[in-house]
């Protein structure tokens, strides 16, 4: 095999690889607040790792992705009550400012029905709203980062509002 058939055998295995790994995540992830009227109050940046999406207080908050919830409960961290889930492949999503989690570490939960809390004003917040995260790696541990979650959801999602289609 000549080198030069090497290398293009190495780079159509690593970019098999890769569709591997980004495209299911990028395929399946929904709009995370149940209710027709909401919108993004804050969006991703470099001071602001994560997607507010301001709502009426208790409506229901869905996981983007299917998972297995690894947090559910009160962080003293601003954020208040959350949700953290494991999509797999060290995907995880992360859910701040619930009003309520109703949902326990172990469940198993579907993207787009199962509701894993209610939009809320817990933590430090200034109105009604839920920040999302998408990390690559377990939240808030060493060499894990936060990438932004709406470039992962789909044009699917039936409450995603038509300014973000």
């Amino acid at each position: 095999m000549t080198k030069n058939l090497r290398v293009k055998l190495a780079w159509a295995v690593a970019l098999a690889l890769t569709m591997a790994i980004v495209l299911p995540t990028v395929a399946s992830a929904v709009w995370p607040v149940h209710n027709p009227r909401n919108y993004i109050s804050q969006g991703y940046s470099s001071r602001h790792r994560g997607v507010d999406i301001a709502s009426r207080r208790w409506s229901p908050v869905v996981p983007m992705r299917t998972g297995k919830v690894v947090f559910a409960g009160w962080r003293s961290n601003c954020g208040g009550y959350q949700v953290w889930i494991s999509h797999g492949r060290g995907v995880y999503s992360a859910y701040y400012h619930l009003a309520r989690e109703v949902t326990f570490p172990g469940d198993q939960v579907v993207a787009g029905t199962d509701t894993i809390g209610y939009v809320g004003t817990t933590g430090c917040v200034t109105g009604s709203h839920v920040h999302v995260e998408l990390w690559r790696g377990f939240p808030w541990r060493y060499g894990s980062y936060r990438v932004n979650p709406l470039t992962y959801i789909t044009e699917g999602g039936a409450y995603l509002p038509a300014k973000y289609r």
